[in-house]
C-alpha cells in the first residue's frame, strides 16, 4: 500500500506531445515512426558505420527516439542507440562542420534535452556514478557559459557583442538548464541513497529558483520523513509554513503546508489526523491525485474498507484520465483482495479500462493480476 510520501523533485522528460502517436500514447509506434523518418535522413535502421550527416531535424529525431526508449523503459536500447554519438561533442555534431547547410552558426547542435538525458541514462542501467559524472560535466558547462555571460561576453567566451535583451534571455536559458541539471544531481543522488549531497544539491538549486523555495524546502522535509528523521523533517516544514506566512495566501504553497502536515501526521501512524488533513488539501484543490489516494488509504487502515473502496472507484470511473494511475490502481486492487473473493474479476475490469485509455509504457503489475 502506498503513501506517495514524497514527490520526485525534478523535470519531466517531455518530447513532441504535438504528435498523435504520442498524445493516444502509442509509445511503441511513435518508436517506429522515428525509425523511419530517421531512414529518410539516411540514418538509423542499417545505416551502422557509415559516412552520415547531421542536422538539427535529424538530431530532434534522435533525443525524441531515445526519450520514447526511455519511456517505455528499454533504457539497453537507448544505451546502445547512443553509444555511436559518443559524449556527444565529436565535430560533425556542430554548425560549424556544415558551414555551406549552417553559413554563419556557431555551437552545437545537440539539443540541451538530448544532452540531459544521455547523462541521466546510466543511473537507469545501475550505473548512477557514471550518470553523476556526465551531469557534473553538464554542470561545469552550465556554470563556464552562465559566467561568460555575466562577464559581458558571448556564450562561448567570444567578444561577440550582444543586445541587452539577447543577453538576459541567455541568462535566464542558462539559469533554468543549470537548475534541471541539478535537479537531475539530486535524483540520482537519492538513487545512490547519498541523502546528504542530495539535500545540499537541493539547496543549491534555491538559489536559482528562489520563488521554488516552498516546494523544494518541503521536498527536502519528504526526503528526511522517508528516511525515518520525523525531527528534521519536521524543522524544514516549520521552515515551509514561515516561508509561506511572509509570502501571504498562494493556492499551491497552501497545499504544501497542509500535505507536509498530513505526511508527518502519516509518519506517526495518526490516520485519523492525516485523513482530516488530506481533506483540508481537498477543499482547495479537490483534484489532487495525491490527497485523494492518500485520504483513501487514511479511511483503510481506519478500518473503514467500504468507504476507502467507494472513494478510490468513484475517483477512477469520474476521471479517469487522471486517477488510472499506477499508485492509486495498486491500492484499489489491495482493497479488493481484501473486500471480496471476487477479485480477480475486479481487476480484470480495471485490466479493460487501462487497456482502452493507457499506452505502452504503462506498468499493468500494479494490478497484481498474476
Amino acid at each position: 500500500m502506498t503513501h506517495n510520501k514524497a514527490s520526485r523533485c525534478g523535470v519531466p522528460l517531455t518530447c513532441c506531445d504535438s504528435s498523435p502517436l504520442q498524445s493516444s500514447k502509442n509509445w511503441r509506434a511513435a518508436v517506429d515512426l522515428t525509425g523511419r523518418l530517421l531512414t529518410a535522413h539516411g540514418q538509423g535502421y542499417g545505416k551502422a558505420g557509415q559516412p552520415t550527416s547531421h542536422t538539427t531535424d535529424s538530431l530532434q529525431l534522435w533525443f525524441v527516439r531515445l526519450s520514447l526508449l526511455t519511456k517505455l523503459n528499454l533504457f539497453q536500447n537507448a544505451e546502445l542507440e547512443c553509444e555511436p554519438f559518443g559524449n556527444l561533442d565529436q565535430p560533425d555534431l556542430y554548425y560549424e562542420y556544415y558551414p555551406t547547410v549552417y553559413p554563419g552558426r556557431r555551437g552545437s547542435m545537440v539539443p540541451f534535452s538530448m544532452r540531459l538525458l544521455h547523462a541521466e541514462l546510466p543511473q537507469y542501467l545501475g550505473k548512477p556514478q557514471e550518470a553523476l559524472d556526465r551531469l557534473y560535466n553538464l554542470k561545469t558547462i552550465c556554470l563556464a557559459i552562465l559566467e561568460n555571460l555575466e562577464k559581458g561576453l558571448a556564450e562561448d567566451g567570444s567578444m561577440i557583442t550582444l543586445a541587452q535583451e539577447n543577453r538576459q534571455a541567455s541568462l535566464t536559458l542558462w539559469r533554468s538548464r543549470l537548475s534541471r541539471v541539478m535537479y537531475s544531481m539530486a535524483n540520482c543522488l537519492l538513487l545512490m541513497k547519498d541523502y546528504v549531497l542530495a539535500v545540499e544539491t537541493y539547496h543549491s538549486i534555491i538559489q536559482y529558483e528562489p520563488q521554488q523555495r516552498v516546494q523544494l524546502l518541503s521536498g527536502i522535509g519528504r526526503i528526511f520523513l522517508q528516511i525515518g528523521d520525523v525531527k528534521t523533517a519536521e524543522r524544514y516544514f516549520q521552515d515551509v509554513e514561515k516561508a509561506y506566512q511572509m509570502k501571504g495566501s498562494n493556492f499551491s504553497h497552501a497545499t504544501c503546508v497542509l500535505m507536509n502536515r498530513a505526511f508527518v501526521y502519516l509518519s506517526q501512524n495518526n490516520y485519523a489526523d492525516a485523513h482530516a488533513t488530506f481533506l483540508e488539501v481537498l477543499k482547495i484543490d479537490p483534484k489532487n491525485p495525491v490527497a485523494n489516494n492518500n485520504a483513501a488509504v487514511c479511511l483503510l487502515y481506519l478500518g473503514r474498507l467500504k468507504e476507502s473502496l467507494g472513494q478510490l472507484e468513484g475517483l477512477v470511473q469520474q476521471d479517469p484520465a487522471l486517477y488510472l494511475h499506477e499508485s492509486v490502481l495498486f491500492n484499489l486492487t489491495t482493497m479488493y483482495e481484501l473486500e471480496s473473493s471476487r477479485s480477480t474479476q475486479k481487476k480484470q475490469a480495471l485490466l479493460d479500462a487501462v487497456a482502452c485509455r493507457e499506452g505502452d509504457s504503462f506498468n499493468t503489475q500494479c494490478l497484481k493480476l498474476v
